[in-house]
């Protein structure tokens, strides 16, 4: 019994901190074996603004120098250019009756600089999105807004955090 409520305590508690997070995420599964997990924050360094992309999926990774496309709700195309930052893995082991199958995960971070105007562009919703990756790119599209408007509520923290020092 004890164990349960320290497992249900965990669980609450790992819950509240995604939804504290500064980060906008999706799981996107077309066919089982490509499928990812995107999370998407937003960070100031100096005087710019980048959008911080993380992936996680069994073979997907970012390019050295990716590319974001992103199609507005009201038909804009904007192309990001960015930087890998960072890549990962971890491994676990499934046990499935007398087997243990071993289950992998790669994780990959890269930063795309957007200016202030082209924030202003993402509020009106994201449509569709295209990262460049390898072994090939990611690609989705949205019947309604999950990330635009949540990445410019982060860039305004991010802006007012600068002026309110």
């Amino acid at each position: 019994m004890k164990r349960v409520l320290l497992l249900i305590l965990i669980t609450i508690c790992t819950l509240s901190f995604e939804v504290y997070a500064q980060t906008v995420s999706y799981t996107y599964k077309p066919l089982a074996a490509e499928g990812c997990t995107m999370r998407y924050s937003v960070s100031r360094q100096n005087d710019s603004y980048y959008i911080i992309a993380t992936v996680k999926s069994d073979r997907l990774l970012f390019l050295n120098e990716p590319t974001i496309k992103i199609r507005t709700f009201n038909g804009e195309v904007l192309t990001f250019s960015g930087k890998a930052i960072g890549n990962g893995s971890s491994s676990v082991g499934v046990i499935s009756g007398n087997l243990v199958l071993p289950v992998s995960e790669i994780s990959s971070t890269a930063q795309f600089k957007v200016t202030e105007e082209q924030f202003e562009q993402i509020k009106n919703g994201v449509a569709k999105i295209r990262i460049t990756m390898t072994p090939m790119n990611h690609e989705r599209t949205f019947t309604k807004d999950k990330i635009g408007k949540k990445l410019y509520k982060f860039y305004i923290k991010q802006k007012e955090q600068e002026d309110s020092f």
